[in-house]
């Protein structure tokens, strides 16, 4: 069992069905109406549309929603990437190993820059004031 907090980290209080509020929300995100929100949660449409209308407590219960959804996608996604290795997904599974397992990594690319900086201006800012004294002559 989690310990509701008295109040966020702003100072606003929790309200009331916190839990209901942050399923509603999530309901609403994944393209609910109102009613149909207020229905899984066992509320009516205008208390959805009073808990919507109260912004600060609703962009809390929305951030809440997000972390929720981003924590079930991501276990989906896990799960699916699994399930592809044991079918034979040799290349996904190499690209999991060296991105993991340090000693199976590629070796790293190092790309060489180089760049020119004229006397007070850009090699390119060079170039351009030298074309147009080209032009002059």
């Amino acid at each position: 069992m989690t310990v509701k907090p008295a109040a966020f980290s702003d100072g606003v209080p929790v309200p009331r069905h916190w839990e209901k509020r942050v399923l509603a929300c999530y309901l609403r995100m994944m393209g609910l109406t109102q009613p149909e929100a207020g229905k899984a949660v066992g509320r009516a449409a205008r208390t959805v549309r009073t808990w919507e209308s109260e912004t600060v407590t609703w962009a809390h219960a929305r951030t809440e929603a997000e972390k929720r959804w981003l924590r079930e996608i991501t276990d989906a996604a896990r799960v699916t990437l699994l399930q592809a290795i044991r079918d034979g997904a040799g290349e996904l599974a190499l690209r999991i190993l060296e991105r993991t397992v340090e000693a199976l990594a590629p070796p790293q690319q190092r790309l060489k820059v180089t760049q020119v900086v004229g006397e007070g201006l850009s090699g390119l800012l060079q170039a351009f004031e030298d074309a147009d004294d080209a032009d002059l002559n």
